[in-house]
């Protein structure tokens, strides 16, 4: 199997570090670049040829490695290729939401074989939640036909705010009684496998630099705009999650200093104005007030509804979802200014479902930001579809497994 080291471990100097250091390197190299030899392995490096070949050959004898052909040659023999094999092992990603429960089975090249999606609302308690996580688990692996010993550990996006090294959910404002939860430790009883637990919008921009348009993206921001609005960032590579772990709640910037309550308790959010939620309560309002609209059949009306409607032209949900696009656009812009990202990715419905909120966010966010900046920053949706999310959460596991540092041992 492969065993990830804590980092709380990692001693400078230590001759099995370095081993095992220099195994992730080639492991992590031959995952992005492959088919590739062992020449080009030793080039991009910089490891000597018998570094590499004694990874390499530690890697395959794992079977996380495989040869899988020729290359072409350059005078000599015919170089070997060779590319990860994405069978080898498998992680398991959970999307925890208020609203959502999804569970799905992933393998090494991030290519998702089974999901399962749960009942989920805001007033579950979290012992029935873990129970229902750990059974999915269960199912989906057995549904697979893989064996339990390649998986190599669960990762789960969740709302925030909460402590990743510890994987506690502290305050999530949507989901009822879940208070300083211990997810981690519970979910880890539960299922028997290593768990990491992460704010749902840094998981979200772990997958998009894992699997989507952020690969090879150095500083990235992904927005999520959908019933609620979050965001999570990368800088040089790596998940930025500031000093206690809560960078990224662009949900909740101030607009709007006399704007509406929102969850957290201040005015004016992000998140009151702009947010599924919050389109669908300004909704209902001008609905009382006898705006006509498809939208008053709704019982509830939040992203989805919004999107039908305006799918079936209605006049009321396309400017909710105008003025949408127009608010994210002056976030876009503040983002812009203050972070300089080489990329934002926007995610979640209402950005990914509506050209209109997308055309607009684009549209005023360049408009609004300093242009030597916004003529520089690329503004894209998500390449993963509606499984932004639970693929963020496999890619938590998958990080830490393929860039180590591992130690490969026999199973």
């Amino acid at each position: 199997m492969v065993r990830r080291v804590a980092k709380s471990h990692v001693v400078t100097g230590n001759s099995d570090l370095v081993r095992r250091l220099n195994r992730s390197l080639v492991l992590d190299l031959i995952r992005r670049k492959g088919p590739i030899s062992r020449a080009d392995v030793k080039r991009i490096t910089g490891l000597n040829f018998t570094t590499v070949t004694n990874a390499v050959t530690d890697l395959m004898a794992e079977g996380l490695v495989q040869e899988v052909g020729l290359g072409t040659s350059s005078g000599g023999r015919k170089p070997v290729l060779l590319t990860l094999n994405p069978t080898a092992r498998y992680v398991l990603g959970c999307e925890l939401q208020s609203a959502k429960l999804v569970v799905g089975l992933f393998d090494l090249a991030g290519h998702l074989v089974v999901r399962a999606d749960l009942p989920m609302r805001p007033t579950d308690p979290p012992e029935a939640v873990v129970e229902r996580i750990a059974t999915a688990a269960d199912q989906v692996v057995k549904k697979a036909g893989v064996r339990p010993g390649l998986v190599e550990g669960l990762g789960v996006a969740a709302p925030g705010p909460l402590d990743p090294n510890e994987g506690v959910l502290l305050t999530p404002p949507n989901l009822h009684g879940w208070q300083s939860v211990p997810l981690r430790q519970m979910l880890e009883s539960a299922t028997g496998l290593p768990v990491t637990v992460e704010k749902d919008g840094n998981a979200a921009a772990l997958g998009e630099v894992w699997f989507g348009v952020g690969q090879s993206v150095q500083d990235l921001m992904l927005i999520i705009v959908d019933d609620g609005i979050g965001a999570g960032m990368t800088v040089g590579g790596r998940l930025y999650r500031g000093s206690i772990g809560g960078a990224g709640e662009i949900g909740h910037m101030t607009i709007d200093l006399d704007g509406p309550r929102c969850s957290c308790g201040n005015y004016g959010c992000l998140e009151a104005i702009a947010s599924g939620f919050a389109l669908g309560r300004k909704a209902q309002e001008m609905i009382r007030r006898g705006v006509h609209s498809l939208l008053a059949e709704a019982e509830e009306i939040g992203s989805a509804e919004l999107l039908a409607a305006a799918e079936a032209g209605d006049e009321l949900a396309t400017d909710l979802l105008d003025e949408c696009g127009r608010i994210l656009g002056i976030a876009i812009a503040n983002i812009v200014n203050l972070y300089n990202p080489e990329l934002i990715v926007l995610a979640g419905r209402l950005a990914q479902r509506s050209d209109l909120v997308l055309d607009r966010a684009v549209e005023l966010g360049r408009a609004r930001a300093f242009s030597v900046l916004s003529e520089h920053v690329r503004i894209r949706r998500s390449a993963l579809g509606e499984r932004f999310l639970v693929a963020g959460a496999a890619s938590l596991v998958l990080s830490e497994l393929l860039q180590g540092p591992v130690e490969v041992r026999p199973s």
